[in-house]
């Protein structure tokens, strides 16, 4: 009996055993993710992950919904940061098949700017209250996470409200998805192309939502109900403009993104393996809190497709550079398995992927209980609506111009070979040519353009130019574009190209002056060059380098949009396409002129500082502690240089200049000179005393479209210190007369500071580790309001307060916190979110 016994207790045992070995492989999954994050999650959380192969930077991994979570929450930018995967076999040829995705993309597409007429009629049909209505619907399920019954009615019901804008037209077909992966379904709706049916166009965004472990309470207004109700307010206004698009046009909202992409993936794939052509995919997923200062950000990671990238930067170009449509827009990187377009990008679809605000500086509150409309610091979903515009431009534009190889824009009769090349307009515009989809023409003028104060009283060469005239309401304003290009510059066995020319842009109401280069024969467009408002009654000069055109046929052209009345002209001379990086020509570069700028304080930092223009305009001086930045629209390329002068009285902290493009501090932007503190980039730091001549070649270390120029001064101690930045020259390549044999253009390793700048960087929290009371120590003097949040390591929310200048006590007894790792992030506006861990005993 006893051995019997025993026998029993053992197979009970084995049971045992085998269903919580059971229990734990059933929470388990596979997935792939960048192998430094499955090499922390493996440090922190040995249970909740095998890694089971890695190769390239990439992991195919098996890991639990636990430690799902902690990525999840960890991710620095935005995104699951993992790809679900069905088995371990897919798991391990996915992370193989990473660096082959560029390469398998079916169909290699140009896109061209063809509709501006439908374009333009679409963007005012845009209601951002029926997005407001949308994402408050949607908040207002509770949840959508995707195992909740909440998440398969909000696609029933999407799918009801898409059935109602389609007003019964034959040629829209909408279905949905079941999946294998999750019980969430997808949505797809189909408008069959009326000329090329197996082309496809696809605008996508995901449905589900989550809170990182309080699933039943996670509203995902912004992330991602404001990218669904986007899609489809840019649906309704289609239908109700009837159209018919000649390639295919569907609208999709995926299941279970926030677990690993898993609706996008299936749907995807199956796309793949029927060998759809898909010739475009666009990604809607968070577009209504503007967190930076520009509108929009364009996803740059390699996964992303450069060609499209373009086009989408063209778009924004043509149609929104200023007036009622106006989208500001900058570039940003995302991660890996950021959002759907990553699973498209898997299967060699080209992808683009536009979003709300520069990463990290997007919406706080995505992940949480707190992801609410009422969050959006724009109201009535209007920053939503730009992005409805943005992706009309998209499907519009692809989806109508069918011609999809080179040759589909601006084409070129005649071909230049032979430089230097020079064209001064004299009597006509030579080989250039007017543009037929804009709404104004270019005109050759010499002595003075009709309207007063508004144009150059001569020519910057020879005896003409060419202008806009802007006079003429509805005809020569508002927001009225102008086009011209160039003939072909063949740029094959040059060492090097500069294209340079002067402008004029004077009057109250000057828009802007965009130079584009094109490499496909005008079929996609790339800003090289952009400056806007009044820029005074002298003509000035521009350079830009084409060093990265070398071997190439490009066209370029003058692309300017007039402001609000009459008072803005834009006028053009002495163009030239040289072989040499300098202009031959005397005055290449003109130094900033202060008087021509407002000078403006700066993010968070300028405290008790103060300034002057001195020395007539060419210097800045800035007094105590400040930072202070002009508005200077640039795009910083490879070959941009920054030259100025600088002398100080006294060593602050910080004394530097740099680019941003948004109202916040980027430490990796600004190059420090002088000064204590060691932050920001400090190869160039180096001031003793006197005046120093500083040559900085920025692109070497950053580039990008920027819209202010910064000056620093800070000196935290108080008085006592005085810097002026005098005769500052912005330029591409060198510059004659400047000491172009001091700018290294070869490689230049970042040498960056430790210390931060700003507010949270000088917080302290004491004790850490603590049983009980902890302190969060802030400056005495704090002039932009502090939040701080403390949460657990899976994101469930403890505590959010606002600080005070001084010490801020806490008790975690009083917060019921036990013994663990809590974080507390730490938030102000101006400045990165700053998280710090806090233990207690």
């Amino acid at each position: 009996m006893k051995k019997l016994n025993l026998i029993i207790s053992a197979v009970l045992l084995c049971l045992l055993f085998s269903y919580s070995h059971a229990q734990q492989t059933n929470d388990m999954f596979f997935a792939t993710m960048q192998t430094n994050d499955a090499k922390e999650l493996l440090l922190n959380h040995p249970n909740d992950i095998q890694i089971l192969k890695s190769a390239n930077g990439y992991s195919a991994v098996k890991l639990s919904d636990k430690a799902a979570e902690e990525l999840h929450h960890k991710v620095l930018v935005h995104g699951p940061g993992f790809v679900y995967e069905s088995s371990a076999k897919k798991a391990i040829a996915a992370i193989g098949a990473i660096s082959k995705m560029s390469n398998t993309v079916q169909q290699k597409m140009s896109y061209a700017i063809t509709q501006d007429a439908l374009v333009r009629q679409s963007l005012d049909l845009v209601n951002n209250l029926n997005i407001a209505d949308q994402i408050q619907e949607w908040e207002n399920y509770g949840t959508r996470y995707h195992t909740t019954n909440t998440a398969r009615q909000a696609i029933l019901d999407l799918k009801t409200k898409w059935e109602s804008i389609v007003g019964g037209r034959s040629d829209v077909s909408i279905r949905v998805v079941e999946h294998t992966s999750t019980a969430m379904p997808s949505l797809v709706m189909t408008i069959t192309g009326s000329e090329k049916p197996d082309e496809f166009v696809v605008l996508g965004g995901h449905a589900d939502s989550t809170a990182g472990g309080n699933n039943t309470n996670a509203p995902g207004a912004d992330d991602n109900a404001s990218g669904i109700a986007t899609i489809t307010e840019a649906a309704r206004v289609l239908f109700s403009m009837n159209f018919t698009p000649k390639r295919t046009i569907e609208f999709m909202a995926f299941a279970a993104e926030e677990v690993g992409l898993r609706g996008s993936r299936e749907i995807a794939e199956d796309y793949r393996s029927r060998n759809v052509n898909v010739v475009s995919y666009m990604q809607l997923d968070m577009t209504n809190y503007k967190g930076s200062t520009n509108d929009a950000f364009i996803s740059t990671d390699s996964y992303n497709d450069d060609t499209l990238n373009n086009f989408m930067i063209s778009l924004l170009n043509h149609y929104n550079a200023s007036g009622t449509h106006r989208i500001t827009y900058g570039t940003s990187q995302c991660n890996y398995g950021c959002s759907d377009h990553y699973s498209w990008a898997q299967e060699g679809y080209p992808v683009t992927f536009p979003f709300e605000a520069r990463f990290g500086e997007h919406n706080p509150h995505i992940h949480t209980t707190r992801d609410t409309f009422d969050r959006s610091p724009t109201p009535n979903a209007t920053h939503a609506a730009k992005f409805a515009k943005l992706a009309l431009e998209y499907l519009i534009e692809i989806s109508n111009g069918v011609s999809g190889g080179p040759g589909g824009g601006d084409t070129c009769a005649t071909s230049i070979t032979t430089y230097p090349y020079q064209q001064g307009f004299e009597s006509n515009v030579g080989s250039w040519t007017q543009s037929t989809s804009d709404d104004l023409n270019w005109t050759v003028d010499s002595n003075g353009t009709p309207s007063n104060g508004t144009g150059p009283s001569n020519a910057a060469e020879g005896s003409s130019y060419i202008y806009v005239e802007a006079s003429g309401n509805g005809t020569g304003f508002p927001n009225k574009r102008a086009i011209l290009t160039s003939p072909c510059f063949d740029l094959a066995g040059l060492s090097s190209a500069t294209f340079s020319f002067k402008y004029h842009m004077q009057g109250s109401a000057i828009g802007n002056l965009a130079v584009e280069v094109s490499a496909d024969n005008g079929t996609s467009w790339t800003s090289v060059f952009a400056q806007s408002g009044d820029q005074g009654s002298a003509w000035n000069d521009a350079s830009v380098d084409l060093a990265s055109y070398i071997e190439s046929t490009i066209q370029l052209r003058f692309n300017t949009v007039t402001g609000n009345s009459w008072q803005g002209d834009v006028a053009v001379d002495d163009v030239k396409l040289t072989e040499s990086g300098v202009d031959p020509g005397p005055g290449n570069c003109t130094a900033l002129n202060f008087n021509d700028f407002t000078v403006s304080s700066f993010s968070n930092q300028d405290n008790a500082g103060d300034f002057s223009v001195v020395n007539g305009g060419s210097g800045l001086s800035l007094q105590n502690n400040t930072w202070k930045s002009i508005a200077y629209d640039y795009v910083v390329t490879a070959s941009t240089v920054i030259e100025f002068e600088f002398s100080s009285t006294s060593q602050g902290e910080i004394h530097g200049i740099g680019f941003e493009d948004d109202n916040s501090l980027t430490s990796s932007r600004y190059f420090k000179v002088h000064g204590s503190q060691n932050y920001g980039v400090t190869n160039y730091d180096n001031y003793s005393n006197g005046t120093t001549t500083y040559t900085i070649p920025v692109g070497t270390f950053y580039t990008g479209t920027m819209n202010r120029l910064v000056f620093v001064n800070d000196n935290d101690a108080g008085s006592g210190n005085t810097s002026v930045f005098s005769n500052v020259k912005v330029y591409e390549g060198s510059c004659s007369g400047s000491l172009k044999e001091r700018i290294d253009f070869g490689d230049i390793t970042p040498v960056l500071g430790t210390e931060g700048e700003g507010i949270l960087a000088a917080v302290k929290i004491t004790p850490n580790p603590t049983t009980d009371s902890f302190t969060i120590n802030m400056p005495a003097k704090i002039s932009t309001a502090v939040h701080a949040s403390i949460h657990t390591l899976l994101g469930r929310e403890i505590k959010h307060m606002e600080l005070t200048s001084g010490t801020n006590t806490i008790s975690a007894k009083q917060l019921s916190l036990q013994a663990g790792v809590y974080l507390i992030t730490l938030e102000t506006k101006g400045e990165d979110s700053l998280t710090q861990k806090i233990v207690i005993q």
